[in-house]
């Protein structure tokens, strides 16, 4: 979300050649370099780009005065983006990394479940309503589920789960009367 905001402000200021040996678009490049900066894991680069971003909108203010006000809200919105990624550092996805290692980016089938599950039960007019700590309770056990940990973490409390064999009522054999 904090990238759209940069980005609405940016569409916004026109393609100006802002130092002696940039392009006209070099605004817009730098930006699209951080996004891609930011989502590979390159947090050099990503500090590096910032920088330059931030003296390219410097420039526009200055040659273009009638639109400070826009470059300023740009360059405020780029200082948050900043300081947010410094923070939380640590929960920032390196999808790059994800991707090599063949690890799932998409987040769209968790999102489905949880608008599918818990807005039937949360939502108004319904004849059943969860508490949030039982829908919680739910995905954890529809995660467990889908990661295929289930059974193992069930056999913690109940060993004896999942070890027998259950026959089929077919295949019973009478007792002897």
């Amino acid at each position: 979300m904090k990238l759209r905001h940069i980005e609405q402000c940016i569409g916004v200021i026109p393609p100006t050649a802002l130092s002696p040996d940039g392009s006209i678009f070099e605004l817009y490049d730098r930006f699209n370099c951080l996004r891609g900066y930011l989502w590979s894991g390159r947090r050099a680069k990503f500090e590096q780009s910032v920088d330059r971003l931030l003296e390219l909108l410097d420039e526009a203010k200055e040659r273009l005065p009638d639109l400070e006000r826009t470059i300023s809200m740009a360059s405020g919105h780029l200082c948050d983006l900043a300081e947010y990624i410094r923070k939380n550092d640590a929960g920032v996805i390196n999808y790059g990394r994800w991707r090599r290692e063949g690890r799932r980016i998409s987040t769209s089938a968790v999102e489905g479940t949880v608008n599918r599950l818990i807005g039937r039960r949360l939502g108004k007019g319904q004849h059943m309503c969860w508490t949030k700590r039982g829908a919680h309770l739910l995905l954890q056990v529809r995660c467990a589920v889908l990661n295929s940990e289930f059974l193992q973490r069930y056999q913690r409390w109940f060993p004896s789960v999942g070890t027998r064999s259950i026959g089929l009522p077919w295949d019973w054999i009478p007792h002897s009367i």
